[in-house]
C-alpha cells in the first residue's frame, strides 16, 4: 500500500515507539489501547487537534472503527484587519524577483480571496481559473471540489497569472505538490521586519471566512464557499467575530431560519 506524506510520517512516528516499547508495530497498529497509550506518551506536547490526526491515521490504517473520546478542534487562526492585509500586499509586491512576487500574490489571492486551504492552493491550474465580468471563479479541485467567486482586488491578480502561467499557477517548477509546505515555505520567507505581522495561510483562509460571516453571507452558502462539510464547522471561526452565533446551537438555527426564508 503506498501512503501518502502525512500517513507515512505519522506511522514512522508509531513503528518508532513501538520499536522502544518492544511491539510489534502491525499487531499493535490493531491494538486501540496501543495506539492511545502512543498518543498519551510517545506525542507528549502535541496540540489536541494533533494528536486527534494522528489517532484518526492510525486506527484507519489498522482497520479499527471510530474512538469514542474525542480531542477538541483546533481553535481557528485570528483574520487580518484591514491594516494587516494592507502591509501583506505590500510586502508582496516588494519581493527579491518576479518569481517570488508572483508566488506571494498568488498565495494571497487565493487564500484571502477565495478561503483556499494550503494543498487546494497547490492544485489550481490556469484552467480553473476563468474571467466572470469584474469577478473571477476559481474551480478547487481535492477533498472539497468546488466553484468559488472571487470579487476585486483578488479577481484580477490570479486572472493575470492564469494567462501568464501556463499550467499550475502557485510554485509551477515544484514536483512535489501534495504537502502544505509547499504553502508554508513560501510564506515563512517572505521577508518582513521582525515586528511585522506574520504571512500564515490560515489566518488568510479565517480572514475569508470570518468577513463572510461579517457580511452575513447565509451559512448554507458559506460552507460551500468554504469547503465545509457543515455549519457547526463554522463555530471556531464564528467566535471572532462580534455578533455572529457562538454556539453550534445557535449556528444550527440560524441556518434553520435561513432555509425556511428560502423555501
Amino acid at each position: 500500500m503506498v501512503l501518502g506524506q502525512r500517513d507515512a510520517s505519522v506511522l514512522r512516528r508509531f513503528e518508532g515507539f513501538c520499536a522502544l516499547e518492544g511491539l510489534g508495530p502491525d499487531l499493535a497498529l490493531r491494538d486501540a489501547h496501543v495506539i492511545e497509550a502512543f498518543l498519551q506518551v510517545g506525542c507528549c506536547g502535541l496540540a489536541p487537534h494533533t494528536l486527534g490526526t494522528y489517532r484518526s491515521v492510525l486506527r484507519r490504517l489498522g482497520g479499527a472503527g471510530p474512538a469514542t473520546r474525542r480531542f477538541p478542534a483546533s481553535p481557528a487562526a485570528p483574520p487580518y484587519d484591514a491594516a494587516d492585509v494592507a502591509a501583506l500586499w505590500s510586502r508582496a509586491r516588494h519581493q527579491s524577483s518576479e518569481q517570488r512576487v508572483a508566488n506571494a500574490t498568488v498565495l494571497l489571492a487565493a487564500t484571502l480571496g477565495a478561503g483556499l486551504r494550503p494543498r487546494e492552493l497547490a492544485l489550481v491550474r490556469d484552467r480553473d481559473v476563468v474571467r466572470d465580468r469584474e469577478r473571477a471563479l476559481i474551480e478547487v479541485r481535492g477533498a472539497h471540489p468546488r466553484t468559488v467567486p472571487v470579487r476585486p482586488p483578488y479577481a484580477g491578480p490570479l486572472v493575470k497569472f492564469a494567462k501568464d502561467r501556463r499550467g499550475y499557477l502557485f510554485r509551477p517548477r515544484a514536483k512535489v505538490r501534495d504537502t502544505k509546505n509547499l504553502v508554508g515555505e513560501i510564506a515563512a520567507t517572505i521577508a518582513r521586519d521582525p515586528d511585522e505581522v506574520r504571512t500564515l495561510s490560515g489566518r488568510c483562509r479565517s480572514t475569508f471566512i470570518c468577513s463572510h460571516l461579517q457580511a452575513h453571507t447565509p451559512l448554507g452558502e458559506l460552507c460551500a464557499l468554504a469547503g465545509l462539510g457543515g455549519v457547526e464547522s463554522l463555530l471556531r471561526y464564528a467566535r471572532h467575530v462580534e455578533g455572529a452565533p457562538h454556539s453550534k446551537a445557535a449556528l444550527r438555527a440560524q441556518r434553520s431560519r435561513e432555509w425556511c426564508r428560502d423555501q
